[in-house]
């Protein structure tokens, strides 16, 4: 009979232990999430055509729609939207690509699903310009100098703009600097500042002849005139201005016409002629540096990559150019896309982790490229004349 007893007592224990060694196993098995990784897809837009379309990133279609123009495309912070401006057609737009996230405490997971247009909205105008932060996305409106004002912290719960008259009609550039928008016209030539509310507060005294081009590092804001560039600085509550004139010897006709910077570089880079201009805010000076050829007229053609380690440049000549910032060094250039031809699309350029894809709008591709070994990795057949492109993007976990 003890015997019994001590077998049943034995049974109860070793199973015991199993569950706590199964209930263990089971733990660390939900603690093992896999290897969070980047998730890519691309939008592009066609030069020609009302078409935008979404890729992977190896080019497969996933959608393809139908929207108001031709389309510019900005990425959105976040990863998950790209903004969609169309100026033929007096629209602005949301594109989602799909890649959804579900917030699970110490990981998030990456749902795959289909991309579709988020909104098509009719804000004003000719709009044109668009500034993006990381809290804020302002699109400028040329026919009536009306700016459109999206809190990305609404994104996806509603995306009515605040809408925010300026000076009239004009080519304007805008940013979004603290809690001031920036707004300048290049026929008027000034640049002025209003609360995000939309009150007017100061006009800058400096004049910045064909005002045109933007961005904003740090507590700076940059924008390219015919003979320098004018910038803008957050000082307390307050804003100053600072002109900085082209280099005496600059060639005839270069200008700053757009503008790119990065937190992790202490300087604006610049289109200048036939290079580039290095704009050191601090120092209050501008450093040419000279390409093979002009880059492309086209507001894609200068890039940092996401670290802001080197600058990637897209020239007249069909050229990627690779850069080291820091060094002024040409790294190595790539022959990529079809040479600039009068009345052809612009070729459009985005940057990621150790890749970069490129539109070529007169072969109807995006070109892939392996931007560790600088080389084509890959052309994808699109049709039409892909010109604008972004990326959707976001770290995850796919189970």
């Amino acid at each position: 009979m003890w015997k019994k007893v001590v077998r049943q007592v034995l049974g109860v224990a070793v199973l015991q232990v199993l569950g706590v060694a199964l209930l263990g196993l089971a733990l660390a098995h939900g603690e093992d999430h896999g290897e969070e990784k980047l998730f890519t897809r691309i939008a592009v837009a066609d030069a020609k055509a009302p078409v935008v379309v979404v890729l992977n990133e190896d080019g497969k279609e996933l959608g393809r729609f139908t929207v108001p123009s031709p389309a510019t495309l900005y990425p959105v912070p976040g990863g998950q939207y790209v903004l969609t401006v169309h100026t033929e057609g007096n629209a602005v737009g949301f594109l989602w690509g799909g890649l959804r996230l579900e917030d699970h405490g110490d990981h998030k997971d990456v749902k795959e699903e289909n991309p579709y247009v988020a909104a098509t909205l009719r804000t004003g105008p000719k709009p044109i310009h668009a500034f993006v932060s990381r809290e804020w996305v302002a699109v400028h409106h040329d026919g009536d100098g009306t700016v459109a004002l999206f809190d990305l912290r609404r994104l996806g719960v509603e995306f009515t703009p605040r809408l925010i008259p300026t000076g009239g009609a004009d080519h304007g550039s805008l940013a979004v600097l603290g809690e001031a928008l920036l707004v300048g016209g290049m026929e008027r030539g000034r640049l002025e500042a209003y609360t995000l509310g939309g009150q007017r507060v100061l006009a800058f005294p400096q004049a910045c002849p064909g005002l045109h081009g933007q961005a904003v590092l740090g507590e700076w804001a940059a924008f390219g005139c015919a003979d320098g560039v004018l910038l803008v600085r957050s000082q307390g509550r307050g804003l100053v201005a600072q002109k900085i004139p082209n280099p005496a010897n600059a060639p005839q006709g270069a200008r700053v016409g757009r503008l790119v910077a990065h937190p992790n570089q202490p300087f604006f880079v610049g289109n200048f002629g036939r290079g580039l201009a290095f704009i050191h805010p601090r120092e209050g000076r501008m450093e040419p540096f000279p390409l093979p050829a002009p880059p492309w007229r086209s507001p894609y053609s200068i890039r940092f990559d996401p670290e802001g380690e080197a600058l990637y440049v897209l020239t007249e000549d069909g050229k990627l150019h690779k850069i080291d910032p820091r060094a002024k060094r040409l790294v190595w250039s790539l022959e990529a896309v079809t040479p600039a031809k009068e009345g052809a699309p612009r070729v459009g350029m985005a940057v990621a982790h150790g890749v970069a894809y490129l539109t070529d709008p007169q072969k109807g591709e995006v070109v892939k490229v392996d931007l560790e070994e600088g080389k084509v990795k890959a052309r994808f057949q699109v049709g039409g004349a892909p010109s604008g492109i972004a990326l959707f993007q976001v770290e995850g976990v796919k189970h």
